[in-house]
């Protein structure tokens, strides 16, 4: 079983061509769900993602869901099988007070004016060579991406580099030839994990998976296929 962590504003409907390419069994985990009755920090959702799966499985996360599922990692080393994480950020060195209050703004924008927020989320920089996700979240889980914003900021989060080395399964991290900035994050977590890959997929910005969906799914099929055992 290979568990689905999509991004700050997708939802569980963006692995849909995944699992149709995939030999493995898919769970396209929705995300916002976890705000239902709580609101967990990002440790806190990695123990809820290893408490969902069972011994032997594959994680895979894409930018938001990709740092979840580094926390997953980290949290319960010993039970994963191998995990690919896609255009993802290990943590802030400096600077986290900023992206908060950043995240803050965010949080605001996506509750009062759903329409408004996505047309500036979609129009950030890092997203301008790469199209819009197909899967995007709903007005309806407005309040639950908002709460991410301020719950699972990058700003909050811990720099993940010195726990890397704990992570003892192979590790795919994939990022995309027009994506400078996480493509040079890649390569020095990758640095730092013991088994671990970075591929890089020509072509591609930030969003890989859906930019590039066919090599995106080739290169998760054959990294699984070498990773079968456990």
């Amino acid at each position: 079983m290979i568990h689905c962590l999509h991004g700050a504003v997708g939802n569980f409907q963006a692995w849909e061509t995944l699992s149709q390419d995939l030999d493995e069994s898919v769970n396209s985990l929705d995300l916002w769900r976890f705000f239902d009755h709580s609101a967990p920090n990002l440790f806190e959702t990695g123990q809820l993602i290893c408490k969902g799966a069972g011994l032997g499985d594959v994680v895979l996360g894409y930018s938001m869901g990709g740092r979840i599922a580094l926390h997953a990692l980290i949290a319960e080393p010993e039970k994963w099988r191998a995990a690919i994480i896609v255009s993802a950020h290990p943590g802030l060195i400096i600077g986290q007070e900023e992206r908060r209050e950043k995240d803050r703004e965010w949080a605001r924008i996506s509750k009062e004016n759903w329409t408004s927020f996505l047309h500036q989320w979609n129009n950030q920089e890092i997203f301008l060579s790469s199209p819009e996700e197909l899967h995007q979240a709903d007005i309806k889980d407005n309040e639950f991406v908002s709460e991410s914003f301020l719950h699972w900021s990058l700003g909050r989060q811990n720099d993940l580099r010195s726990d890397l080395p704990k992570i003892t399964c192979p590790v795919l991290w994939i990022t995309g030839s027009h994506d400078p900035k996480f493509t040079a994050l890649a390569e020095e977590a990758t640095s730092l994990l013991p088994n671990s890959e970075h591929l890089i997929i020509s072509g591609s910005g930030h969003r890989v998976p859906w930019q590039r969906p066919k090599e995106f799914s080739a290169s998760v099929q054959n990294f699984l296929e070498r990773n079968a055992s456990f």
